[in-house]
């Protein structure tokens, strides 16, 4: 082989290797990034749908249908990160009623650190709830089970995102996370109802279903959460969001 040759032969080699690396590399960087999103791509899954098997599986009524969303105000922000559902283990103490705090399931960040989402119970408390339209007693009622010492608590994820409240005195840290809850009728439409401006075949039943005594009612979830996933040396990635959904029907009488 003469010089010019050998020169070549090397600088192809050279062009492969280098090829090589970086596709071995980038190989590399595409598992760890797949390792690191299905990670929370799985706890995503996981949280979405214990929530949801919980919102299905509610007790709803005209006084209390289903489950409530709790907001927090901070300034101009509103925060709906507090899903309230009323799910007895057995037949629920006043079924047209309103339920008992031992019959609640209630998810929320946690308070101490807003990255964690919590599932929180209170076994053997019987008082009956406040009325789901004073909000004001319910943020009161929320706050009071997250600090009980018998409240039972179940840590759903840690990979919550969370941000720097603009304007926060305190620079306080809210999660990610967001219920949304709508009705068919709507609390408007009931109210007009009963306040005889609204006939009662003028509501807007869910799936137009309805008969001279009875309609069918539908509380319809909706859910909303950013996961920051966790590479192999702990580092944070950027937030991915997830979301859900869950509808819950009922029969309402005249």
């Amino acid at each position: 082989m003469t010089v010019i040759e050998l020169l070549l032969a090397i600088s192809l080699l050279a062009v492969v290797v280098g090829t090589l690396a970086a596709l071995a590399q980038a190989v590399q960087t595409a598992r760890q990034y797949s390792q690191c999103n299905g990670g929370a791509v799985e706890e995503a899954r996981m949280v979405l749908a214990r929530i949801t098997r919980t919102a299905q599986g509610a007790h709803a009524n005209p006084r209390f249908p289903g489950f409530l969303v709790v907001t927090e105000q901070m300034g101009p922000w509103r925060f709906p990160d507090t899903l309230v559902v009323w799910r007895p283990l057995d037949e629920a103490a006043d079924p047209a009623g309103l339920p008992r705090f031992d019959e609640l399931v209630v998810y929320c960040p946690d308070p101490e650190g807003p990255e964690r989402l919590i599932e929180l119970t209170v076994p053997k408390d019987h008082r009956v709830v406040p009325p789901p339209e004073d909000l004001a007693a319910w943020r009161s009622a929320v706050r009071a089970m997250q600090r009980a010492a018998k409240s039972q608590r179940v840590e759903l994820t840690r990979l919550v995102h969370t941000a720097v409240v603009a304007g926060s005195a305190n620079s306080s840290r809210r999660a990610a996370v967001r219920f949304e809850r709508r009705l068919r009728p709507s609390d408007e439409e009931w109210a007009e109802y009963q306040a005889g401006s609204r006939g009662w075949e003028d509501l807007s039943w869910a799936q137009s279903i309805y008969g001279p005594q009875t309609g069918l009612s539908q509380v319809w979830l909706r859910m909303e959460m950013q996961l920051v996933p966790r590479d192999t040396t702990g580092a944070l990635r950027r937030p991915i969001p997830f979301f859900g959904s869950a509808a819950l029907y009922y029969l309402v009488q005249r």
